[in-house]
């Protein structure tokens, strides 16, 4: 055990002298800080759109949000989901991945009732690549886009409603399940009931002999 003796032979412990001209600088330097935040400008409140509030990606907005240009209109309400009649998922494919994509429509002629379409080895349509589709009901949307997003083997997956706008279908209104490649559906019908036509519809011709993995 070190006695007080002990530690100021040592020099443990400061001198009364040096212990005063400790105490004194240290109130001499909080004194020179309480001065330098003095002389400091009061810093200026943080307006919402200034200099201060720029972020990493760039500057927000110096003002409120311009209102909407003239001559662009929204709807007065939204479309009804009872619009879309079934859906269309449209799996692409080429020579290198074409066994993946022969292994993704053989899972899904055994687990799903679904209308299967034929297997085109070339552009087909609006598909500018190989291609094969089915067609599910409204009902299987919570089964099979899950089903799809785990399953898809890295192939291109096109997934579009289908109602009386064709094109907005294939190029506004769809989904994509992996990469997206080019649709050519820009002379699709805009109305297919004003084009004499109907809304695209579904006929399963498959029936499920595996059960879902659950």
């Amino acid at each position: 055990m070190v006695t007080a003796a002990g530690a100021r032979r040592e020099g443990a412990l400061p001198s009364a002298s040096r212990r005063a001209l400790l105490v004194g600088g240290g109130v001499a330097a909080a004194a020179a800080t309480a001065v330098a935040a003095a002389s400091r400008p009061a810093e200026a409140a943080v307006q919402v759109g200034d200099e201060s509030t720029l972020s990493p990606w760039g500057a927000r907005p110096k003002g409120p949000p311009e209102p909407l240009p003239r001559g662009v209109d929204l709807p007065a309400a939204p479309r009804t989901y009872t619009e879309v009649s079934s859906y269309h998922a449209h799996v692409y494919f080429n020579e290198d991945t074409a066994y993946r994509a022969a292994q993704l429509r053989d899972w899904v002629i055994h687990r799903f009732k679904v209308e299967l379409g034929e297997w085109n080895e070339g552009p087909r349509g609006p598909h500018t690549t190989p291609s094969f589709y089915f067609g599910f009901a409204n009902d299987q949307v919570p089964t099979v886009i899950p089903w799809l997003m785990l399953n898809h083997l890295g192939l291109k997956i096109l997934i579009h409603p289908n109602t009386d706008d064709p094109y907005a279908d294939h190029l506004i209104n769809a989904l994509w399940i992996g990469e997206t490649q080019p649709v050519n559906a820009f002379r699709m019908a805009r109305s297919a009931k004003a084009s004499g036509g109907d809304i695209e519809r579904i006929y399963p011709n498959t029936l499920p002999t595996v059960p879902l993995e659950t």
